[in-house]
């Protein structure tokens, strides 16, 4: 194969929104020993569409641990023996100081709870507490109806975040304490209540890429805003061990991202550290426009200040908002 001219028919055939199943398998058989091609067609669909400008987001997790669901790979829930601590709703105080402190350094700012959804009355504080906050709000609350989105649109909530983790077909050897279509309709009524909606998921968890190829294909046709991508970081009590893949295995599923969706926003969030490595700056050149910067929901991060030198170094904008 002539890499060169396959990368350059990618990158044209991605911005005239043409990608074909052959495509898709093109790029899941890239090997890595020839991926630089590969990534700087990414990069150019990036820089086409987004120019030298970065999307940075924060969480708070208002709501950890004694998750009823049986997610295989997250620390929070009951189904595990991770020792993550139980932390009961946050106070609504300490809310508006963490999206106070996100809007002042220019970073939107997303609230984060466990469990499989929120009471209502747990919602209400939440929507009361946002709704007193400047700045642009995102929330992760679960499984939520289409009156509860109603609630969060109100309380200046612009964009919902509710990954769908993987593949419908991987999905039941991740989770069985809900199913893959009640995910998939709550991206819909987030949707159709107005609200941007931020959905992706976890990679390196035994999926093959057949599987990625499908879950990309997946996320596509539900149009969602901004795709995360998180690499597992798995930790102890959790049911999965950490993927055995090189970090460029990894970069290339940013660029499959990337060049199957072009004017979306890719962001690469959790494990990008663990799993990366030196390498968690070609995110950028493998096609992300985006991260999450400052530590995870139970896990750390290289912190606001190493990603500000990162972005820095590379000579990119972090898109802030409210300046």
């Amino acid at each position: 194969m002539d890499y060169l001219k396959t990368a350059d028919e990618l990158f044209h055939k991605s911005v005239a929104g043409k990608l074909g199943d052959s495509d898709y398998l093109t790029i899941a058989n890239w090997p890595v020993d020839r991926v630089m091609p590969l990534f700087a067609a990414a990069d150019l669909v990036r820089s086409e569409y987004c120019s030298t400008e970065v999307d940075p987001c924060t969480l708070m997790n208002i709501k950890s641990g004694n998750c009823s669901e049986d997610c295989a790979f997250c620390t929070q829930s009951a189904h595990n023996s991770s020792s993550v601590s139980v932390k009961d709703l946050t106070d609504p105080e300490e809310i508006k100081r963490g999206c106070e402190d996100s809007f002042a350094k220019g970073f939107p700012f997303c609230v984060v709870s466990s469990g499989k959804k929120l009471n209502p009355k747990e919602l209400q504080t939440i929507c009361h507490a946002l709704s007193s906050c400047k700045g642009e709000k995102h929330a992760s609350l679960g499984l939520l109806t289409k009156e509860e989105f109603a609630m969060l649109r109100d309380a200046g909530v612009v964009c919902y975040n509710h990954n769908l983790e993987t593949s419908r077909s991987f999905f039941p050897q991740i989770v069985t304490t809900h199913t893959y279509q009640e995910r998939v309709d709550t991206v819909k009524r987030a949707k159709e209540n107005g609200l941007s909606v931020c959905c992706g998921g976890i990679f390196g968890m035994g999926e093959s890429w057949e599987q990625r190829v499908e879950f990309c294909r997946e996320l596509k046709g539900l149009d969602v805003d901004t795709v995360p991508i998180n690499f597992l970081n798995a930790v102890p009590g959790t049911r999965l061990r950490s993927p055995e893949e090189s970090p460029l295995e990894l970069l290339k599923i940013v660029s499959l991202f990337r060049l199957a969706m072009p004017q979306k926003t890719i962001k690469v969030c959790g494990g990008r550290e663990v799993n990366l490595g030196p390498l968690q700056s070609m995110i950028f050149f493998a096609g992300a426009n985006g991260y999450v910067s400052g530590g995870y929901l139970t896990t750390p991060g290289a912190g606001l200040d190493a990603d500000d030198k990162m972005i820095a170094a590379l000579g990119l904008e972090k898109r802030l908002q409210g300046k």
